[in-house]
């Protein structure tokens, strides 16, 4: 089968990516921990949090994330 698609010279894609990632200083560590299967968020239990000095009325509020990307 012949190919009779015409080139332009406008056949190039540029991709980037950029972003902070917890346990990864840049993309391609973060492929990385993703590929080794590395867990990068802590969760914490309620005690864990109060031990720290969280507030305990803090801890009650629903948005409160019980967790830390290192």
């Amino acid at each position: 089968m012949e190919n009779n698609d015409k080139k332009t010279g406008l056949e190039i894609a540029v991709i980037g990516m950029a972003g902070k990632f917890p346990g990864a200083g840049n993309i391609d560590e973060l492929w990385e921990n993703l590929k080794l299967g590395v867990e990068s968020i802590v969760s914490f239990t309620e005690q864990e949090l109060l031990e720290a000095g969280v507030d305990g009325d803090l801890l009650k509020e629903p948005e409160y994330v019980k967790s830390l990307g290192f």
